[in-house]
């Protein structure tokens, strides 16, 4: 007999291997004639809803598996049952041996066969059926969320779906799902983020499925997503990327560090306004970036770019924050000082632009007091019309001013008005004064 069930229980275990062997969930030994073992058992999902009661939309899809250890002894399956025991994250002790007893009813049913297969079909299938059993969550709660994630990577894997990107089927194991449901293939989604991390563009690592982007409920790839389809390089250039965003999009509370190699960002002092001490040691002022100086007023080095920043401010924009920050970091005093100086520079540049006539040729400003358009350049001699600023001919002036095709034709006393005494002697010695030019020119190139 013994012979008979040493066979019995060898194909039994045969059977059981091949059935389970290659998924891992069985496993048995032959030692000194003992034959032991243990079958991990996955609760179906069915039975999975009909022990967890009352269902909500917070009721777990799977539970952690059932693990069964058995030993057989000698006279099994003709005479002995088996030894068995359970082991189970979610059930306590009564559940246990609920369970067990459930076992034994199935041995005296189907005693004298192996009955090891319909204990594992029963654990897997029918345990909603056996009273006395509580499904306890609270207490392991990590373990059942870990085993969900688990199974659901499983489920996904043995599908194959359409990659919305390069629109080919692909096996789960290539792809990914985001927490929106749409899924890429691995490879079409990294190169995508990684484009868009290269380019800086972070706000943009969100799902790229058209019924996702540019919705305003567009979903942002968790960094757990991202953490599967980029490499380490990457995932640091988006911290880096959205610290320095978060630093400029607060400047009230952040700053850069100046220093040269630096850079790091710099969360501001909240008890002494503008202060920022930097982790390798600089200690700066906010406003101007330089080494702290106190709670004086920041130093002015560039005066024209700071009065046309608070003209900008005061003027142009009107722009309230922007002239109390000025204000506060050179004073309000010293800045409408250069303000009233920038005003007064102003206003003589444009009373010499407007009086005066830029020569041609050396640049000189030239002021004209009194006598025609031709003039003369004190500095490089160079003859030009006061009232268009060309260079004329200085063999032959009056051909600027007689010209039919020229601007100044008949302006050579453009600006003697009127036609009083004096009007008139000026404008005489105006003609007498060119008469005069013309006679000395003409004799200088004689002398040549």
């Amino acid at each position: 007999m013994d012979d008979e069930c040493s066979e019995l229980q060898r194909s039994e275990m045969d059977a059981l291997t091949a059935i389970y062997g290659e998924s891992g969930l069985f496993e048995c030994s032959f030692s000194d004639g003992q034959v032991s073992g243990k079958a991990t058992i996955e609760i179906d999902s069915n039975c999975v809803q009909e022990l967890v009661q009352p269902a909500s939309e917070s009721s777990p899809e799977y539970l952690p598996p059932i693990t069964l250890i058995f030993s057989l002894p000698t006279r099994y399956p003709l005479i002995d049952p088996p030894t068995v025991n359970i082991e189970c994250c979610w059930l306590d002790d009564a559940g246990k041996s609920a369970v067990i007893a459930r076992l034994a009813e199935i041995w005296e049913l189907e005693h004298g066969m192996g009955v090891l297969h319909s204990f594992i079909d029963a654990l897997g299938h029918d345990l909603h059926l056996i009273n006395r059993i509580t499904v306890d969550l609270e207490n392991n709660i990590d373990a059942v969320v870990s085993y969900i994630a688990e199974r659901r990577r499983r489920d996904f894997e043995a599908q194959s779906y359409t990659c919305a990107i390069c629109i080919e089927e692909q096996s789960g194991k290539h792809c990914v799902q985001l927490s929106c449901s749409h899924v890429f293939c691995r490879k079409c989604l990294s190169s995508y983020l990684g484009i868009l991390v290269t380019e800086g563009n972070i706000s943009q690592l969100k799902c790229p499925d058209t019924q996702c982007h540019g919705s305003s409920t567009q979903p942002s790839i968790t960094d757990m997503e991202m953490q599967q389809l980029l490499s380490r390089e990457q995932i640091s250039r988006i911290h880096r990327l959205r610290e320095q965003r978060r630093i400029d999009n607060d400047k009230t509370k952040y700053a850069w560090c100046p220093r040269t190699g630096c850079g790091l960002g710099v969360e501001c002092d909240k008890t002494v306004e503008s202060l920022c001490e930097c982790s390798c040691g600089y200690v700066f002022c906010k406003l101007c970036l330089r080494t702290w100086h106190g709670t004086n007023y920041c130093e002015i080095k560039s005066t024209k770019k700071i009065v046309n920043m608070y003209i900008k401010a005061v003027r142009e924009s009107e722009d309230p924050m922007m002239r109390i920050k000025m204000e506060k970091q050179y004073g309000k005093t010293a800045l409408q000082r250069m303000l009233a100086m920038y005003d007064r520079d102003n206003a003589s540049l444009k009373l010499i632009r407007e009086s005066t006539q830029k020569c041609p040729k050396c640049s000189l400003r030239i002021q004209k007091a009194y006598g025609c358009n031709h003039m003369q350049c004190t500095q490089c001699n160079a003859h030009f019309c006061y009232l268009c600023g060309e260079v004329v001919d200085r063999i032959n002036p009056m051909h600027h001013f007689n010209s039919a095709n020229s601007l100044c034709n008949k302006r050579l006393f453009d600006g003697i008005e009127g036609s009083g005494g004096h009007d008139q002697r000026q404008q005489q010695e105006a003609e007498d004064e060119e008469l005069n030019l013309m006679i000395r020119l003409a004799f200088e190139d004689d002398q040549d």
